[in-house]
């Protein structure tokens, strides 16, 4: 008995040494029209203050609060620079304040996924979960924009793609975990009782359920897009003095 349960520790640990790179398919239901499904995305910004000199630093957050359905969504648009390439600042007059260099929001980056023997087209993507706060820091204006002295308006427009599916990367580790389950449950020994082949899966299950929790990396199918949606954040003002 003891011998047969050295054998799965030892299994283990060689196990957590291995690489890999095999993927599995999740997917989640999600509605078929986008203005139903970002209809209760909220983007507020905000600032740690409303007064600032020419030489501070102004922070600026964007958050994200999503309140009806889970959303797939690329990364990148929800996130510094590709948040902070969408902002809008207004002076007094109501002119446009273009920023110290042309900076555009990145294009994702497109990798392949396997998926029933194909590669599919994914690019890097982020789940905005229902109820959830997501917040973006966008870095310090001053570095991108010349505010001189005078009364600021800042909105933020965001034309968000959204998915309908999103791929997961199997971990390579959950990969032998899996087979190493199918082994348990073939083991034909008479000193091996039904309750301890139950004891070492459930042990095994639980690290498989511990390494797919700590993976929340996901990638949306090129295909699997639902639309874009245009969102329009509060506006806040600031005065630089």
């Amino acid at each position: 008995m003891q011998t047969f349960k050295n054998t799965i520790l030892l299994y283990l640990l060689l196990i957590f040494s291995m690489t890999g790179c095999l993927t599995s398919v999740q997917t989640q239901s999600s509605p078929t029209d986008v203005t139903t499904a970002t209809s209760a995305v909220i983007f507020t910004l905000s600032t740690s203050k409303s007064t600032y000199t020419s030489k501070d630093t102004i922070p600026i957050e964007l958050s994200i609060q999503n309140g009806k359905f889970d959303l797939f969504v690329p990364s990148v648009n929800v996130s510094a620079p590709g948040a902070l390439a969408q902002l809008n600042i207004t002076d007094t007059d109501g002119n446009t304040v273009k920023p110290k260099r042309s900076f555009t929001a990145p294009n994702p980056e497109v990798i392949f996924i396997e998926k029933d023997g194909k590669s599919v087209q994914c690019i890097q993507g982020l789940e905005l979960k229902v109820g959830a706060t997501q917040v973006v820091p966008l870095e310090d204006l001053q570095k991108h924009y010349r505010l001189e002295k005078g009364d600021y308006t800042i909105t933020l427009t965001m034309e968000l793609p959204v998915y309908r599916d999103f791929l997961k990367k199997r971990h390579p580790e959950v990969i032998e975990l899996e087979e190493e389950i199918k082994r348990i449950q073939k083991v034909a020994d008479a000193h091996v009782s039904a309750a301890d082949k139950r004891s070492a899966v459930n042990d095994i299950q639980q690290q498989i359920e511990f390494l797919q929790k700590k993976d929340k990396d996901i990638y949306l199918p090129a295909k699997s897009l639902l639309g874009k949606a245009t969102l329009t954040s509060n506006s806040i003002t600031l005065m630089v003095e």
